[in-house]
């Protein structure tokens, strides 16, 4: 339905007969209910959310007030425990303390065991960290620590057999602590230099180097700064080689804030995906040294073939970052520059489809990080800004020249930046912007991006449209359906069962212990992303379920207020309400604890 849209309640829910239909998708008349099932908790009255771009008129007070609760609600459990008692890292590990009597935290390791959580029964397999590396690095807090713990004395057990104890081995990209350092006091070497007065005015990652170049020099140039003087010797990389990734006939999974983790990256792997891409990252926040941002761009072993994505709002940003990217030898096959976020938040610095507008920086962006990289350079847009007056057919030709040799693909996102995610993906634009490149020089794959949620809707958007690459980029539709790759790879609607799906949510929790932790705070991260990720699966309606002719559901369909499913869980797996997400995250992660209360980050009007 159309952003904003809300569904109408039926006006018999107090009758025996099928309620008048409001939604426009057709269920079996066995699976439509008068009202709520029994199965499911109490609704709560429905507050329309604001929208991943919108904030509150109070919206600076508000946000970090939620931040600093989501914070708080996120340790609270480990802080009531044992780091109330401050108690040694090493000890609870079970390790021996380097300092001895010296250390000024707790040796006292039955307080500890006294004080340690019971644990969660619900996860399969027992700690992850012990099973893959033979030693689990939180010891007694660990919350599935009874396969490597002695609760009697705390030991904490270790596989000596297991060489597999480095996990770097599994996850790539950790950037070395001495970087970070770097990063943050602003003493990383750059070749590309920043005198924007602009930036420096924003300590926006300005080096102590590019300071005292003065100020008189002007904005500087990405291709390395300017010289110091005529005679100078040109110390100008050349043009890095690179390999170009092909990208036809594949799956790939587009960059999804929050939700597009990288254990969530992992089940879409086990699915079919063939390309997986990190979540958006803010390129002056990697800049800066900050480690959560950094996380982003972590890559598994699982990831065949992942890249990053980045937003910047400057050309220097882009080509500095890339120097980081490249001297720290990060595993990427392909670097994304986001030209089509339309969160406000990001607009407003010039970066997103904001950018789109741009084409100087666009240009110098491409050449500054073609010297620096050894990897292609993706670019992801959007038709335009507004859905009336499109451009993004005069942009592609001009990147085809820009990005020759260096860009690897284009995707298009097919609706407009103030269309966000609203309205259908417009793909005859996408096909007609295709055709637009020369035939005089080589032409760079554009990969369609929009609505895909079904193998017809791949053939139907994408393979029956001039000029694309035969690509299935899919991302609500990797949200809803996860097992959509092996759909559109084997060609088929599955009727996937509710058990069915219930083991990849296992999956999930399984590879979220493992990323995030297995502690209070790791548990509680993971259940944080799973009902995240939640909010996204519950739209999906089961084939088994659908009239004939609504077989493939489609993306913009709502189905019914009240329904039921062929069992207890596959009913609530399609509610709406989060009270029963957190039911089903009580299955996987044992019970929350008492007035917890989730509300998604994402939410989206068009449902109720």
């Amino acid at each position: 339905g159309k952003k904003g849209e809300e569904v109408q309640e039926p006006t018999d829910v107090n009758t025996n007969t099928t309620p008048a239909k409001v939604y426009d998708i057709d269920l079996k008349p066995e699976y439509i209910l008068n009202s709520r099932h029994a199965c499911l908790e109490e609704e709560e009255k429905y507050t329309p959310g604001l929208g991943e771009d919108e904030q509150h008129p109070n919206q600076k007070g508000k946000r970090n007030r939620h931040k600093k609760n989501v914070k708080n609600s996120m340790k609270r459990g480990l802080e009531d425990t044992l780091s109330d008692m401050k108690m040694c890292k090493a000890t609870m590990m079970g390790e021996e303390c380097k300092f001895g009597d010296t250390c000024k935290f707790s040796h006292d390791m039955k307080a500890m065991l006294s004080m340690r959580e019971d644990d969660i029964k619900e996860v399969e397999g027992g700690c992850p960290h012990y099973q893959i590396y033979g030693k689990c690095p939180y010891g007694i807090a660990c919350r599935v620590g009874g396969s490597h713990l002695n609760l009697a004395t705390g030991v904490n057990f270790v596989k000596e057999e297991c060489i597999r104890c480095d996990k770097n081995i599994y996850v790539k990209n950790a950037l070395p602590y001495s970087t970070t350092v770097l990063l943050r006091k602003r003493k990383y070497k750059f070749v590309c230099k920043r005198l924007d007065k602009f930036a420096k005015k924003k300590n926006w990652n300005v080096s102590k180097d590019d300071e005292n170049e003065g100020e008189g020099g002007g904005k500087g140039k990405v291709e390395g700064g300017e010289k110091a003087n005529e005679g100078a010797m040109d110390l100008t990389p050349l043009p890095k080689t690179r390999k170009l990734i092909d990208f036809s006939n594949k799956v790939y999974v587009a960059p999804l804030t929050t939700v597009g983790n990288l254990p969530f990256r992992r089940i879409m792997k086990k699915h079919g995906a063939d390309i997986t891409c990190g979540e958006m990252a803010v390129a002056t926040s990697l800049l800066q040294g900050r480690v959560g941002e950094w996380t982003l761009l972590k890559r598994h072993a699982d990831e065949d073939i992942f890249g990053v994505q980045i937003a910047a709002a400057h050309a220097d940003v882009y080509t500095r970052l890339s120097e980081v990217i490249e001297n720290e030898k990060l595993e990427i096959d392909f670097l994304d520059m986001n030209l089509g976020c339309p969160i406000d938040a990001i607009c407003k610095t010039g970066a997103g489809a904001k950018l789109m507008l741009r084409e100087n920086a666009i240009r110098e962006s491409v050449l500054g990080m073609a010297k620096n990289l050894g990897c292609p350079i993706t670019i992801k847009i959007r038709t335009g800004w507004d859905q009336k007056k499109p451009f993004a057919h005069k942009l592609v030709p001009k990147i085809q020249q820009w990005g020759l040799g260096s860009v690897g693909a284009i995707m298009m996102h097919g609706r407009s930046r103030l269309q966000r995610y609203s309205n259908l993906a417009d793909w005859d634009y996408i096909s007609m912007a295709s055709q637009e490149q020369s035939s005089e020089i080589e032409t760079i794959p554009l990969i369609g991006n929009g609505d895909i949620f079904s193998y017809a809707d791949y053939e139907e958007k994408v393979l029956k449209h001039e000029g694309l690459s035969p690509t299935a980029m899919i991302g609500r539709g990797a949200l809803i359906k996860p097992w959509l790759p092996t759909e559109i790879k084997e060609k088929r609607h599955w009727d996937i069962s509710a058990s069915e799906r219930l083991d990849i949510l296992k999956d999930f929790v399984r590879f979220g212990l493992e990323h995030w932790g297995s502690d209070t705070y790791g548990v509680n991260n993971t259940r944080r992303f799973l009902l995240e990720w939640m909010s996204f699966l519950c739209r999906y309606v089961p084939v088994g379920l659908l009239e004939a002719q609504s077989v493939p559901q489609q993306m913009h369909q709502r189905p019914p207020r009240h329904m039921c499913g062929r069992s207890d869980l596959e009913t609530m797996m399609m509610s709406m309400n989060s009270a029963d997400w957190v039911k089903i995250s009580e299955m996987l992660l044992g019970p929350v604890r008492e007035g917890f209360k989730f509300e998604p980050k994402h939410k989206a009007k068009g449902y109720k």
